[in-house]
């Protein structure tokens, strides 16, 4: 599949991506079984179907670089063989090539995009992507699935500044 990254409405990059009422807004995140608020994929139904994928299943996007848990949103406003996520949510690694906050960097090419600039490659790149079982992951990980975490925020401080508020 084609995924295609946007700016999102909610936020730039990832400044705004803890604002507590911007969450509420369905179409921003898509709150899994876990109470984790994942970052959305738009999916078209028939690329759903075809992998037993519905609408507000955890899913993963993924590549040879790297994969990214996303809450699938099943619609037909995004084409057959593409997906559509927005870039710039905040990293959330569950390992150093599997995030669970909807960075899509670990998915997309990193180098030069011209003689002149070092920068990410945002446009399209090519991924799949297959329904996850939360459960399994979180007894593989369970460290990343343990962090301190408010739905109405998202990660707290202690969970990503090395040491906390010692």
């Amino acid at each position: 599949l084609l995924i295609i990254t946007n700016h999102g409405k909610w936020r730039v990059h990832s400044e705004h991506d803890d604002i507590s009422w911007l969450r509420e807004i369905p179409m921003c995140k898509i709150k899994g079984p876990d109470g984790y608020l994942y970052e959305p994929v738009w999916i078209n139904p028939i690329d759903a179907a075809a992998r037993g994928i519905k609408d507000g299943d955890i899913v993963k996007v993924f590549n040879d670089r790297g994969g990214v848990l996303s809450g699938a949103r099943v619609t037909e406003r995004i084409r057959p063989g593409a997906l559509s996520q927005d870039h710039g949510a905040r990293h959330d690694p569950i390992t150093t090539r599997l995030d669970r906050g909807g960075c899509n960097n670990l998915i997309m090419p990193h180098g030069w995009v011209s003689k002149n600039c070092l920068s990410g490659i945002f446009g399209g790149v090519l991924v799949e992507v297959e329904k996850v079982n939360l459960d399994d992951l979180r007894n593989q990980y369970p460290e990343a699935f343990n962090r301190d975490y408010d739905p109405a925020t998202g990660l707290l401080f202690n969970s990503w500044v090395e040491g906390g508020m010692q």
